[in-house]
């Protein structure tokens, strides 16, 4: 193993230990659930045994064989429970590390964002609720199955002991190309994904150029390779899972011969049919599958270390990467934003999405940027809020530098965008944004016909992002919270987007009065706000088509 792929799996090593004991409820339900099965299968034997050499018939081993499978049932389904449970704690803990970074990564967009929070559930739970639960349960049942074994009959334990380490060695053989071909698929998956989202986002652009051809084939082209890599994953799969069931089907045939030669007489092995009966031959071959039952899984879930460790491998850079100190002069009284020549383009893209941006914004009054989906307007109110970094030209506060300028505007400006977020809690921490409140707090008027309508008032609670609450609420809320933590900057992204005519109305009118206090920057397809505004940048295919 190469020292990355060690770092790697130390890396997934470590965040186990919010789980250790999770974990090991979740061994002790393995060790109990093979033990009831051991139980339930020698009585079952018994049972079949002396019915079909005596003809006698004694329900009380069947109703005991039952209460054991039963049992076993019922520790598996508490060994699941608990290894998803710590799968799922596992992860959480990941993206809590990873949200700030996430939202501080001036060279991520959302979309980009959001492929990694969905490489980390799909490829990393999977690895800590299956491959490591099925690796430690593959250990007690072969451990206990074995002594068992070597007791009643050591020429069964010996064949399952080659069979246990024929199996790793197969595993292994099968992995060391098949983790190459996973990381070089998770990489194309994460690469190609960017791609194809910001070609959707200029298709109109696109369109309008004549380019729709090239652009096809490129992405075809693409597509290509990335079908290729996903097609190379499930043929290794279905390699390793067919060789593996070529040793379990002639290791469980060895030793169905043996123990059917040994009790005939056939063999001379060192014990010849003697040490052992009938019924005992009988259990021996009932356990012999269930031996198998767990290393399935475990061969089955190595996948899912491979793609963990390719998604280790693009996480760790983040997770460890030192975070920008911000400059110790943070406290300047805001006075102007310039940019001059900015120019913007996401990665992996070709297309600037921002030409040549040149624009003043004094310190206070409402300014309006226009133009048609696609043109770049989301993405200059994200430069100005310093979530994305300029790649050419100046975004300068007060005349200073990109660095200093970026730092303040994250510290200053209150960003609403186009999809509002609404905290779990109740609708007076969703405003105040905290939970020790003297209840006498002033709350926009315009909340008023919201609150009349929840029974609980203030205290209503709202969960999954405020289900609750209609978009128009929503929009409401987010505005409250905007003007009751107030910076010197104000962006929003469509505030007024599918909104009825009388709740545009009040948030247009509460947007003036904010203007008349602070610099506040609106992207709006929505005509009154002409009527209001101090200043109109209009923005075409990312190209301003007026300066000032």
């Amino acid at each position: 193993m190469s020292p990355k792929q060690q770092s790697a799996s130390g890396w997934l090593g470590k965040r186990m230990a919010v789980a250790r004991g999770t974990y090991a409820m979740a061994s002790l339900c393995t060790l109990l659930s093979a033990a009831s099965f051991v139980a339930f299968s020698w009585y079952l034997s018994q049972f079949a045994a002396l019915w079909l050499n005596n003809g006698a018939l004694h329900p009380e081993m069947l109703w005991l064989a039952s209460a054991y499978l039963a049992g076993r049932y019922l520790f598996a389904h508490l060994e699941s429970r608990f290894n998803y449970k710590a799968g799922n704690a596992i992860v959480a803990g990941i993206k809590k590390e990873l949200y700030p970074v996430l939202l501080q990564e001036n060279q991520l967009d959302s979309t980009s964002g959001a492929l990694y929070m969905t490489k980390i559930s799909d490829d990393l739970k999977p690895y800590f609720a299956f491959f490591i639960p099925y690796s430690v349960a593959t250990a007690v049942v072969s451990i206990l199955l074995l002594v068992i074994c070597f007791f009643l009959e050591k020429w069964v334990a010996v064949i399952l002991m080659v069979s246990l380490f024929v199996i790793p060695v197969q595993m292994a053989v099968i992995g060391i190309g098949a983790e190459a071909i996973h990381k070089k698929h998770t990489g194309l998956f994460l690469k190609y994904s960017a791609v194809f989202y910001n070609r959707l986002k200029t298709i109109a652009e696109i369109v309008n150029l004549n380019n729709l051809q090239p652009q096809y084939r490129f992405l075809s082209r693409k597509s290509e390779e990335l079908n290729q890599a996903t097609t190379n994953v499930m043929r290794v799969a279905i390699l390793s899972s067919a060789v593996l069931e070529l040793f379990v089907t002639i290791a469980i045939a060895a030793i169905a011969i043996y123990l059917g030669f040994s009790l005939m007489g056939i063999m001379n092995g060192p014990n010849y049919g003697k040490g052992y009966d009938f019924g005992t031959a009988l259990f021996l071959l009932t356990i012999t599958p269930y031996f198998f039952f767990y290393i399935r899984k475990f061969v089955s879930a190595y996948h899912d270390r491979n793609k963990a460790l390719a998604a280790a491998d693009l996480l760790m850079p983040l997770l460890t990467r030192t975070a920008e100190t911000p400059p110790a002069d943070m406290d300047e009284t805001f006075d102007h934003i310039t940019l001059n020549g900015l120019n913007f383009a996401y990665p992996d893209s070709p297309v600037k999405v921002l030409h040549n941006i040149r624009q003043h914004f004094p310190q206070k009054g409402l300014v309006l940027v226009k133009g048609i989906s696609g043109s770049g307007k989301s993405t200059l109110l994200k430069i100005c809020a310093g979530s994305l970094a300029a790649h050419e030209g100046t975004v300068s506060v007060n005349g200073r530098d990109n660095t200093w300028s970026r730092h303040w505007l994250k510290a200053n400006t209150a960003y609403m965008n186009q999809f509002p977020f609404i905290f779990d809690g109740t609708l007076r921490y969703n405003l105040l944004l905290k939970k020790e409140t003297t209840g006498k707090e002033y709350f926009p008027n315009f909340l008023q016909p919201i609150v009349a309508k929840k029974e609980e008032g203030w205290e209503t609670l709202l969960s999954h992002n405020g289900r609750q609450l209609s978009g128009g609420e929503r929009q409401l809320v987010t505005l409250a919270r905007m003007m009751l933590h107030p910076r010197p900057v104000a962006i929003l992204d469509e505030p007024t987007a599918n909104l009825d005519a009388g709740t545009t109305e009040v948030i247009l009118q509460e947007i003036v009065k904010m203007a008349g206090e602070r610099l506040v920057i609106v992207a709006s397809h929505e005509p009154r706000f002409e009527a209001v505004v101090h200043r109109v940048i209009n923005l075409n295919w990312g190209e301003q088509m007026d300066y000032a």
